[in-house]
């Protein structure tokens, strides 16, 4: 990662105590008191900004899989973060941008954090508490023949969040690091993707739909054909062909070595492959290394690690391709013995070859969910803290059993990180309802508030704020409680009886696959399941119906089967579609013909009780730019009832050919907890002669 400095140079490290426990005040009577705005005409009384003492942005990454944007931050101070743990503590907000133009333009992706708080265990002796943030990115994709590297920036700012698109903000306490990173290829094609841009008249529109992908298969190269990919480079032969070698070695094949060797024809193997394949202190990172890693504390709990990829090949293959794999294995030292006894489990991510890497590289992240709960205690014991030991090893996974484990390629790196105590964890809530965070609900409508974003991408449902209802299947999303059950049920706001939510469930584990969960047919009760098999804490799918307002209600029951909670949300309801029928009135009327030059115009409706907005278009887009626009063309409020509201469309400079006129009506209704809308359309023919 490449720290973005000031013209000054390093930023200061001073602790400055008493501008650290009044900092708030000190904004509130000047906001440049630090001198960080560089724009401001207010004087500033004290220029730190920069400052890395208590806390600094160690490593930046992505993981193209996942789609994932990462960051892990080193928190060096025993104390001035507010509180200790049992108190509120403070904040430490990230902001990521993305660069599509070698940083010369920055898009605004969004803003994460995590509380922090005065921890003595850990931090003495020059020690450091390292955590980590996580923000989904969903990035434009492209075909694989094109390579897709793009710039991250992270802002890291202590107690002050970063403003929105200001990406040369400078933060007061923290600071701003940016990387390379690389987006996941499409594995699907599009005719665009063989024809260009289909003309209107062109014959294969007849036949090919423009909206229907074609998978594309990667391709895995084994040892004999990337030797040949490899011919005319400096990758060793235990580099390409480390995965076989490695099967061999450890005894996963049962070939004797005359034989292995005949599996390989025309690769040559080092007589002194042993001292290559049985590394000494430490793996070889010349071509990857794993530069941090920290702990996520936002639920579920996330340990991440961030990569380094040096070189453009001798990955195993090039984006269209499998490429190969990085793999990272966390362990626990919960006994403080210096044993790391406990796997916490394996992450990996996918690389390839990348003919256009910088010098800096590029930089990828893994992330293990974890289960953390059988180790936290209450506050008033004190901060668990843990050591975590993690190790990078390139196509092959590091084993569990093996914590002392010395990978061919990669490395080893330990930190320490802070288990939230028991009064912090987020057990026994709806923490998601409809894909929205329950706090962005409000209680009294059952409609999203106007901040409201959807919890897997950090985009508002609505893009002007408006209040949004529910549709379709509700999911409900929250923590687990290790040991525990729970029932969630519906019920009427107007009154009735509560309805249980038992539909079966297909959960994701923590490595992409999926396992299927079922309530208790006696006690309607699911079982919680632990973060690695539950790894988006689906709770319960519930497929609505109707527009009235409902309670949605969360019990929680101990290994006993004993009440230990209840959690309650209304929401609601909103399964009725758009209203919406146009006509034309004019002239010979609907399927009527008109001469080039008239305006044709009629009547629409387009009404719902939530309306978003209806479009107004003439179908198929073959004219010039500018015509065959109807007035009006869009709107965000309810037309009169039938006949409506008048339309009209002026026919100078378009071509003879036959059209219809379609309205479109869309509701603010969140349909599966995913997208917003019912949309519904509605039209009328008419042709256009000379």
């Amino acid at each position: 990662m490449k720290e973005k400095q000031s013209k000054k140079g390093q930023p200061p490290k001073n602790a400055y105590p008493k501008e650290r426990a009044a900092f708030k005040t000190m904004l509130l009577g000047n906001p440049n008191y630090f001198g960080n705005l560089c724009d401001s005409k207010l004087k500033p009384i004290l220029s730190i900004s920069g400052n890395t003492y208590y806390e600094e942005l160690g490593c930046v990454g992505y993981h193209p899989q996942q789609k994932k944007l990462e960051a892990v931050v080193y928190i060096y101070q025993p104390s001035g973060y507010g509180s200790d743990i049992c108190g509120l503590g403070s904040a430490e907000f990230v902001r990521f941008y993305l660069s599509f133009d070698n940083g010369a333009t920055w898009d605004d992706e969004g803003m994460t954090s995590f509380q922090v708080h005065n921890i003595p265990e850990g931090t003495e002796k020059n020690k450091r508490l390292e955590y980590a943030v996580s923000l989904p990115a969903t990035i434009r994709s492209k075909v694989c023949t094109v390579e897709n590297l793009i710039q991250v920036r992270a802002i890291l700012s202590w107690n002050n969040p970063p403003p929105a698109n200001q990406p040369n903000w400078t933060p007061i306490w923290g600071n701003v690091g940016e990387a390379t990173i690389q987006v996941e290829p499409r594995h699907s094609l599009f005719p665009i993707d063989f024809f260009g841009d289909l003309e209107i008249d062109n014959p294969l529109l007849k036949i090919i739909d423009p909206n229907i992908s074609i998978p594309t298969k990667q391709i895995e190269l084994d040892a004999v054909a990337l030797s040949k990919v490899y011919k005319d480079t400096k990758i060793p032969v235990h580099r390409f062909a480390y995965k076989e070698l490695s099967k061999f070695v450890s005894n996963q094949v049962s070939f004797s070595a005359e034989s292995f060797i005949t599996l390989l024809p025309g690769i040559k193997i080092d007589p002194k492959i042993t001292d290559l394949l049985l590394p000494g202190k430490d793996g070889n990172t010349s071509y990857e290394e794993l530069k941090c890693i920290g702990l996520d504390p936002n639920s579920p709990n996330t340990l991440v690690g961030i990569i380094q990829v040096k070189k453009s090949s001798g990955y195993s293959g090039d984006l269209c391709t499998n490429g190969s794999r990085q793999y990272v294995t966390f362990w626990a030292d919960f006994d403080n013995n210096g044993s790391f006894e406990t796997c916490l489990g394996t992450a990996n991510v996918r690389t390839y070859d990348l003919d256009n890497i910088t010098a800096d590289g590029v930089h990828y992240s893994v992330r293990l969910p974890v289960n953390l709960n059988d180790y936290r205690q209450r506050c008033l014991d004190g901060a668990t803290v843990v050591r975590i030991r993690a190790i990078l090893s390139w196509n092959v996974a590091p084993p569990c059993n093996n914590s002392n484990y010395i990978p061919v390629w990669g490395n080893r790196e330990e930190t320490i990180i802070n288990i939230s105590p028991l009064a912090s964890v987020p057990a026994g809530k709806i923490a998601i309802l409809g894909g929205i965070p329950t706090s962005f609900i409000d209680d009294a409508s059952g409609k999203t508030t106007p901040d409201a974003i959807f919890a897997t991408n950090n985009l508002p449902p609505d893009s002007l704020g408006r209040a949004c209802s529910f549709g379709g299947r509700v999911s409900v999303q929250g923590a687990p409680i290790n040991g525990y059950s729970y029932k969630v049920e519906v019920t009427p706001a107007s009154g009735g009886a509560p309805v249980p939510v038992v539909a079966d469930l297909v959960l994701t584990r923590n490595d992409g696959t999926t396992l299927d969960h079922t309530a208790d047919v006696v006690t309607g009760r699911f079982n919680y399941m632990p973060v690695e098999s539950n790894v988006n804490g689906l709770l319960a799918e519930w497929d609505s119906t109707g527009d009235d307002k409902w309670l949605v209600k969360l019990s929680s029951f101990d290994a006993g089967g004993n009440l230990a909670g209840v959690d309650t949300h209304f929401i609601q309801l909103d399964n009725t579609w758009p209203d919406v029928s146009i006509e034309i009135t004019s002239g010979a009327g609907d399927c009527g013909k008109f001469h080039k030059g008239e305006t044709i115009s009629g009547n629409f409706v387009a009404r719902d009780d939530n309306l978003a907005n209806y479009s107004l278009r003439v179908e198929p887009d073959v004219n010039p730019a500018g015509t065959s626009i109807p007035v009006p063309n869009s709107g965000l409020v309810n037309t009169a009832v039938a006949p409506g509201n008048s339309w009209e469309l002026h026919t100078d400079g378009m071509r003879a050919c036959g059209y219809i006129i379609r309205v479109t009506g869309k509701d603010l209704a969140i349909i599966n907890s995913q997208r917003l809308g019912h949309y519904r359309s509605d039209s009328a023919g008419f042709c256009l002669e000379e």
